[in-house]
């Protein structure tokens, strides 16, 4: 069985200070996206995890840890085989190891026929990592808390193209929030709700990343004309531009579009959603629902 396990954006995410219990209180729109790795699963002799990545191939994938607490809850001891062809690239900000973790979880259910729900498959995905659970949402959804309280999402935006840009050096998710200030800290937790292209994390990232701070602004001198955001997706390392779609309706502009994108070397992608009891489309064309 193949599975697409999407990449996701943080269509703007805001930072309102550190709890007691040492993690800081954020708001973020999440939005699933067609650019992720192929994740396939079938039985086998023994547990194994192949990958294009050899280094992936180990006891620390969180992969592992899916199959760990499925394996608790369902007592299904039966071993199994993956295979993972990753896309996504390691420490971009996009989420590539929650994805694998939650499309991990729902392959084991579909592939068992265990009927577990998703608000069953959703908690079990917040004891891996915060990022987890989004992906049992429709794709578009708003995370609050640690960014693991996951709610639907209210808001509609105008459809919207995306361009990646990816880094050759990931970022590390406890610094960039090491690095944060109390002046770094959102004031309005019911303002945010209506944020667009605003990533309080940039500014504690920046600081140890000038790199990623002057690529931004490179980009966002290309693309003024074309009414874009740049931003920087989570921790990073990835930035991407938001564009409206309905400019590609005149076919000048759509050409001078692609001839950027070709030109900046980034990758263009648009945003996926998934209905109970279905999986994401992307990649993968079969094995989407349970």
């Amino acid at each position: 069985m193949e599975f697409f396990s999407p990449a996701k954006l943080n269509l703007f995410l805001k930072v309102f200070g550190k709890k007691s219990n040492g993690f800081h209180e954020i708001i973020t729109r999440y939005q699933t996206i067609n650019f992720g790795d192929t994740l396939s699963l079938s039985l086998g002799d023994i547990d194994r995890l192949m990958s294009n990545l050899p280094a992936l191939e180990n006891s620390d994938n969180l992969i592992w840890k899916s199959l760990k607490l499925f394996r608790q809850v369902t007592g299904i001891t039966t071993p199994v085989v993956w295979q993972l062809y990753k896309r996504i690239p390691l420490g971009a900000g996009l989420g590539g190891g929650s994805s694998n973790a939650a499309t991990a979880l729902f392959a084991l259910n579909s592939l068992f026929k265990t009927n577990l729900s998703v608000d069953v498959l959703q908690d079990l995905g917040k004891s891996i990592g915060m990022d987890v659970p989004l992906f049992f949402s429709s794709g578009s959804s708003i995370g609050i808390g640690q960014g693991d309280h996951i709610l639907p999402n209210s808001v509609q935006l105008e459809e919207e193209n995306y361009v990646l840009y990816f880094s050759k050096e990931g970022v590390n998710t406890k610094l960039a929030f090491s690095q944060l200030l109390p002046s770094d800290y959102a004031g309005n937790v019911k303002d945010a709700m209506f944020y667009s292209g605003d990533n309080d994390l940039e500014k504690s990232v920046f600081r140890f990343r000038p790199d990623l701070k002057a690529k931004k602004e490179e980009l966002e001198r290309i693309w003024s004309p074309f009414h874009s955001y740049v931003m920087m997706s989570g921790t990073g390392a990835t930035l991407f531009v938001r564009y409206p779609k309905k400019l590609e309706e005149d076919l000048i502009t759509r050409k001078t579009i692609s001839k950027i994108i070709q030109k900046t070397q980034g990758i263009l992608a648009n945003a996926i959603h998934r209905t109970n009891p279905c999986w994401y489309i992307g990649h993968s064309k079969s094995a989407t629902c349970k």
